[in-house]
């Protein structure tokens, strides 16, 4: 012990001389373990804290998938989820969450608020009880029960001031009373992130009948012992019975998907932040190579100190022990430095995490400090043994000549220094590829939507609920509101969808061709938007043939769609799409198509595009679900100028309607890529700082060279 204190005295008057060294050997690890630790902090809580459920492993979200369709992770009909639950052997229980959307009234500026149906078993089967006040009853889970909600924490505080009084108080809730009866932890998500309240699902007589509308997202309890593939199985023969037993109301080739909750919450993530961990990695081996270098180099200057050492009876591996506890040193120093860097770096990684993470909160927790700790260590030994050995090696005679003699450590020391400095490059170049491909990936993601001009464009969402439930209210909204968007100074053009690209995938409807079939392995399907007259004038969608829905397209007229290029080379695949027609059930109207539309890549900017098509809204009276919503403006000048006045205008339509969403397309885009551009900033952060480390040790290599031929020309 004696020894060890003596060596890092010793170390420690020996850095200090040498401020210079000690201060470029402390920042560069510094850079590099505090990246390491910032990026395991990032994937400590996003991939290995388990979720705060109840045994979380056993928790499982099942979809229903078609292949046929291409579909392998949609929600769930109702009464496939009944079948599901009654008929399983492998789940100790199943619940189910319906998304839902009311619009606050009554007691405040009117607001929009995303929400879910829950099945009364569904917060006990995860295991979480409300923070304040009581889970659902039975007996309000069921259709006709009492209307009761329970507030997220957030909404909670946001809207109420976190008033505890708030139980047992009514709220209107689409123009309906609802009793708050409790209020969830701060810390619960699940899935999605901005979830403001859960009233009771309470299934009508007709949905749980209903096989053909899927709206739930099912979550259930493995049985102790039960694996995931066994789960599957039994899942996968209920679903093929259910195939059988209703042909008419569901696809034969009906099949389902259960997936871990864990892989589900952090499914997106896993692969970027392992990328991501991996480039850390070698920023900090490129940094291990700079310092090897630097002790390389300082060892030549100590080449006679380290021999007066053996001279009086200091054997090698003493020397070693000496050397190696000032690399620690420097790495300890390092380790600490970067530990204060990482948590200074933890609010901009914060917009990695997906929303629906929920052991998301990033901390310096013991588990980060050992990983801090470890790295530290393994660090210093090392990039700081190699440098030991190669400067214990000394030849006592020469050393100790006059002058030093030659300063240098020998071929090998050279050979070392090269692979060091070849290393340091390589990687360094591997990281500097990796992150002009994610640029130019990015900026052909982003690229796909530039026919939009999305810096003109205003985005803005109504929500309609309750009073609207006819057709012809929902048209007069529809039919003021673009009156008097238009007439705003400023404004070019309006139109309203049922989604913007990139907020919502959209529902799909199964329709009937007219004529020639396509194969079988084809099912006629497509995504369903009820736009405007001018939408895709507005938005600045390519017409490809044929022509845009226009003002003559109303209630009276004969039924028309516009289609995209992938539906009409999906289903006609060697004919023009113009003319032909479709008609969503058997004693449905026929609608013809009338123009085929560029493609847009709605579910995602890297998804594949899908069959699509787009109705004009006054002839659409069922498909209440998918009611145009979104409002977008095109403008001549800054879109978010007008926000005020788009505001008053809707209010003086309906001052009880929501106004939320508010935001230039420009700025969805960019939500879209939010994790990606973040990733890249990081990944370009990390190249760039690798490059740095590198051209540091090529650096210190031609310095040592310099030094060690000028020595040898002295003793020449």
């Amino acid at each position: 012990m004696s020894n060890l204190i003596q060596d890092i005295r010793y170390g420690w008057r020996g850095l200090w001389r040498q401020p210079g060294f000690t201060l470029i050997a402390v920042l560069s690890l510094a850079l590099g373990i505090g990246a390491n630790t910032a990026m395991f902090s990032l994937v400590n809580a996003v991939l290995l804290k388990p979720l705060q459920f109840t045994e979380p492993d056993r928790l499982v979200v099942i979809w229903e998938a078609d292949p046929s369709m291409d579909v392998t992770h949609d929600d769930v009909a109702v009464a496939n989820f009944v079948d599901w639950k009654t008929q399983n052997k492998v789940f100790d229980d199943m619940g189910a969450l319906s998304f839902r959307s009311f619009n606050i009234t009554g007691d405040g500026e009117p607001e929009k608020i995303m929400a879910y149906g829950a099945t009364a078993n569904f917060f006990p089967l995860v295991g979480v009880t409300p923070a304040l006040g009581r889970n659902f009853l039975p007996e309000e889970d069921q259709a006709g029960g009492a209307k009761v909600a329970i507030l997220s924490f957030g909404l909670w505080q946001r809207r109420y001031g976190a008033d505890r009084g708030i139980l047992g108080r009514n709220i209107l809730l689409n123009g309906q009373k609802h009793t708050v009866v409790g209020v969830m932890p701060e810390s619960f998500r699940f899935l999605q992130g901005n979830t403001g309240l859960w009233v009771p699902a309470a299934f009508s007589a007709e949905e749980l009948k209903k096989r053909d509308g899927q709206s739930l997202i099912v979550v259930a309890r493995l049985k102790p012992g039960v694996t995931i593939e066994q789960a599957r199985a039994d899942i996968g023969n209920i679903t093929g019975r259910i195939a059988k037993d209703y042909p008419n109301d569901v696809s034969p080739s009906l099949n389902a998907e259960v997936v871990q909750l864990s892989d589900e919450v952090t499914g997106e993530s896993r692969r970027p932040l392992i990328m991501l961990l991996v480039a850390v990695g070698f920023v900090l081996l490129i940094a291990c190579a700079n310092i090897a270098n630097l002790l390389l180099s300082r060892a030549t200057g100590r080449r006679k100190e380290i021999a007066v050492r053996a001279a009086v009876g200091a054997n090698r591996g003493r020397i070693v022990r000496q050397l190696l506890t000032e690399s620690v040193m420097l790495s300890a120093f390092g380790g600490g430095l970067g530990l204060i860097v990482a948590a200074f770096s933890f609010e901009f990684l914060k917009k990695l995490i997906p929303q629906g993470v929920l052991a998301s909160t990033l901390t310096i927790d013991l588990r980060v400090l050992a990983f801090a700790l470890l790295v530290s260590l393994l660090t210093g030994i090392l990039f700081g043994l190699l440098p030991a050995l190669q400067g214990s090696r000394v030849d006592l005679n020469e050393a100790l000549k006059q002058g030093g003699g030659r300063m240098g450590v020998g071929a090998s020391g050279g050979r070392l220094r090269g692979a060091l400095v070849i290393s340091e490059v390589a990687l360094a170049l591997v990281l500097l590829v990796g992150a002009g491909l994610l640029m130019q990936t990015l900026s052909h993601l982003r690229g796909q939507y530039s026919t939009f001009q999305p810096e003109k464009l205003l985005t803005v969402r109504t929500v309609l609920q309750g009073k609207y439930q006819e057709p012809a209210k929902r048209w007069a909204f529809y039919d003021e509101v673009l009156s008097r968007m238009k007439a705003l100074p400023g404004v070019v053009s309006v139109g309203y969808t049922t989604s913007v690209p990139l907020q919502w995938p959209g529902g799909a409807n199964g329709f009937v061709i007219e004529g020639p079939q396509p194969p079988p392995n084809v099912v006629p399907n497509a995504l369903h938007r009820q736009v405007s007259a001018e939408y895709f004038q507005t938005i600045g969608i390519g017409l490809r043939e044929g022509r845009y829905l226009d003002a003559r397209d109303d209630q009276n007229s004969q039924p028309v769609l516009v289609v995209n290029e992938t539906m009409a080379r999906k289903f006609w695949p060697h004919e023009n799409a113009v003319g032909k027609r479709i008609k969503f059930a058997n004693d449905a109207p026929w609608i013809t198509i009338v123009g085929v539309v560029a493609d847009v890549r709605q579910m995602g900017m890297d998804l594949p595009v899908k069959a699509e098509m787009y109705l004009p809204y006054k002839q659409v009276s069922g498909f209440f679900f998918f009611k145009p919503r979104d409002l977008v403006i095109r403008t001549t000048g800054d879109p978010l100028e007008l926000v005020a006045a788009v505001r008053r205008e809707v209010h003086a339509v309906d001052s009880d309607q929501p106004v939320s969403n508010i935001a230039t397309l420009d700025q969805l885009l960019d939500e879209g890529t939010q994790r990606r551009r973040v990733g890249m900033i990081l990944l370009v952060a990390f190249a760039s700082l690798a490059f740095i480390l590198a051209v540091m040790g090529i650096y210190a290599v031609l310095a040592y060279y310099v030094t060690q031929r000028r020595a040898e020309i002295g003793v020449r």
